[in-house]
Order: C-alpha cells, then structure tokens, then sequence
C-alpha cells in the first residue's frame, strides 16, 4: 500500500510538472499575441547595425523592414527612416529631425490619407511584418491607441465619407 501511495504521488508529481509546462507553453502562446510596446528609444537602435533588424513605425505601429535593407540601411535612400517614427516624413517628404512635432491633424485629409496608405503599405508587404507599437503620440504604455489617433483616424473617416 505504502509503494501504491508513492508511485500516486510520484505520477501526481509528473502530473503537476506535464500540466505546468502546457500551461507555461499556453501562457506563452497567449503573450505571443500581445503587442510588444517600443519606446522611442527602443525603436532607435533597431537600424541595421552589425547585420541587426531594422526596424521603422508609421502612425505608430512598427515594422520589421530588414529584408529591405538595401533601402533602409544607413546610407541608403530611405535610411532616414530606420529606428523611428517617419509618419509625416512618408508623404512631406520632410527628412531633418526637428524638436517641434508637427500636428497631423493640421494636415488635410488626403495628405493624412497617404500616411494611411503607407502604414498599409507596410502592413501588406510581403517581406515586411509587424513587429509591435510605439508608445508615445499615436499608442500609450499598454498599446492602447491614444484620443490623438482616435482624432487622426476620425479625420480620415470624414474623408473617406466625403469621397464616396
């Protein structure tokens, strides 16, 4: 009786151990699809650096380019965008950092459209895939799209109203 106590306890031991890595495994996949969070500071290393990710952000979301990395890596046409946010700089053409943000809702609808269709540029691509969201402007600390953006996509809703 005592070894049948024993093996229980020992099958019950395993038990505990196989349930705790599928939950672990469970967890795991369930943090998976939870968007990682950059900070400004985050995304600026992710510029192609020893064969590093690159890695840029429209409208706040990021995206892995490093496949087009004859584009983004430093020294490369698009270079300016690695490691950051270039929302206005995608359609204004605008390539010097500046302390003074500029307010897309300032712009016109249709220019705030084409930041819109690069973000979806980038989300379409092939090679190119989404890797997490920026806080800041565009997304808070837990992902959370800002009463900014809200304002943003609102104003390209109105466009899009006006267009059909």
């Amino acid at each position: 009786m005592a070894t049948f106590s024993f093996v229980s306890v020992r099958l019950s031991w395993y038990s505990l151990i196989f349930f705790g890595l599928v939950l672990t495994q469970v967890e795991c996949l369930k943090d998976a699809s939870i968007d990682r969070i950059f900070t400004e500071e985050e995304l600026s290393s992710y510029i192609g650096e020893n064969d590093g990710p690159i890695y840029l952000s429209v409208l706040g979301e990021v995206y892995d380019v490093s496949t087009g990395k004859d584009f983004y890596a430093a020294g490369s046409g698009y270079s300016y965008f690695a490691g950051k946010d270039g929302t206005v700089a995608f359609f204004s053409g605008e390539f010097e950092d500046t302390t003074e943000k500029k307010n897309i809702l300032d712009y016109k609808p249709n220019q705030i459209a084409a930041m819109e269709e690069w973000r979806a540029f980038y989300e379409d691509h092939e090679t190119y895939f989404f890797v997490g969201k920026l806080e800041g402007d565009f997304y808070d600390s837990k992902g959370h799209p800002t009463q900014y953006l809200n304002d943003i996509k609102e104003k390209l809703n109105i466009k899009e109203e006006k267009d059909l």
